[in-house]
């Protein structure tokens, strides 16, 4: 988990990679999948100029922490390949505007009780 310092000037990234425990890599995949409708993983480690299996590990990180949605989509001749998409913005912001005040009370009871 990423430490903010209470002294220095904090930024949206740095309060995005605290709170989901996310690293620099796992926000300019959320990034990327801003600027996209959907996209599969293998354009995407192309955009990002990592390997596949590097952004598929991102991936995993934002799935995991609800900040983009896995889509399959069924191939005509038979298989399958998996799209990803960002959450939108505005519910990441009222996402992070929740976590923020349900710590904030914890560390407010945290105190009384001190």
């Amino acid at each position: 988990m990423k430490y903010l310092n209470p002294n220095k000037k904090i930024c949206c990234d740095d309060v995005i990679q605290c709170v989901y425990n996310l690293n620099k890599l796992d926000l300019r995949t959320y990034k990327k999948l801003c600027e996209t409708e959907q996209i599969r993983a293998s354009e995407l480690a192309k955009k990002l100029k990592k390997e596949r299996s590097t952004v598929y590990r991102s991936l995993q990180r934002l799935l995991c922490s609800g900040l983009c949605n896995k889509n399959t989509k069924t191939l005509e001749k038979g298989g399958y390949y998996h799209t990803y998409t960002a959450i939108d913005k505005k519910e990441v912001k009222k996402n992070l505007e929740k976590c923020i005040d349900n710590w904030y009370k914890r560390m407010e009871k945290t105190l009384e009780d001190l």
